[in-house]
């Protein structure tokens, strides 16, 4: 099977290419988008234009809102939203969808939503599913942080989640999005977060899916 990992930077991709060395089940690429949106967009585009992919995973570190995800966790993301795409009013936030600027259920919308409609075709059920958000800045202020909570509900936070969900689902190619869960969403105090913890976890977690995944 023809398969895509792709992570926002060098150094998720090398926890995971250094925990998959052995693995010769499936032909995989890997790619480094870069961060945020726009160069995932570019990026994820490109290659899966280049060549016939049968899955595309996204797959790096995250932030959570959701307490009952501990440091390390790894979680499967089933749904996605542009956190920033709407309109700053002084009390408050609203999306282009709720401006009726977007129909909310054009494709590959879903009530304004990314969904992940091939989650249920792949041996993933060990895993928390999780509604992703995803910023062009992270999140790290009390009340931006209680703003985007009410808002949009979310688990995760990610800088790049929605741009691979838009890409794949446009393109017609089944996708998964891993992520490991490396800090809270809160007042911003790297000394909190475990970024070794959860890529480690990651890693573990890419190489039993891909170990286990039927051709």
């Amino acid at each position: 099977m023809n398969i895509l990992i792709t992570t926002a930077t060098d150094i998720e991709l090398q926890y995971i290419t250094k925990r998959l060395v052995g693995v010769k089940t499936h032909n995989i690429d890997f790619c480094v988008t870069g961060i945020g949106c726009t160069e995932t967009s570019f990026a994820v585009t490109k290659k899966l234009l280049e060549t016939n992919y049968k899955l595309a995973i996204n797959a790096g570190i995250a932030g959570s809102f959701n307490e009952n995800i501990a440091l390390g966790d790894v979680v499967i993301v089933e749904s996605e939203v542009f956190g920033n795409l709407g309109v700053n009013y002084l009390d408050r936030f609203i999306t282009l969808f709720d401006e009726g600027l977007i129909d909310k259920n054009k494709h590959p919308f879903s009530d304004g939503k990314l969904i992940c409609s091939h989650i249920n075709s792949f041996n993933v059920s060990e895993l928390k599913r999780v509604k992703g958000l995803t910023v062009d800045a992270v999140s790290g202020e009390k009340n931006q942080i209680e703003r985007l909570k009410k808002k949009f509900c979310a688990d995760i936070e990610t800088m790049e989640g929605a741009a691979f969900f838009y890409v794949c689902s446009r393109l017609n190619i089944p996708f998964l999005e891993f992520r490991a869960i490396s800090n809270r969403i809160e007042a911003r105090d790297k000394n909190k977060w475990n970024i070794p913890l959860a890529m480690s976890n990651l890693a573990n977690e890419i190489f039993g899916f891909l170990k286990n995944l039927h051709t």
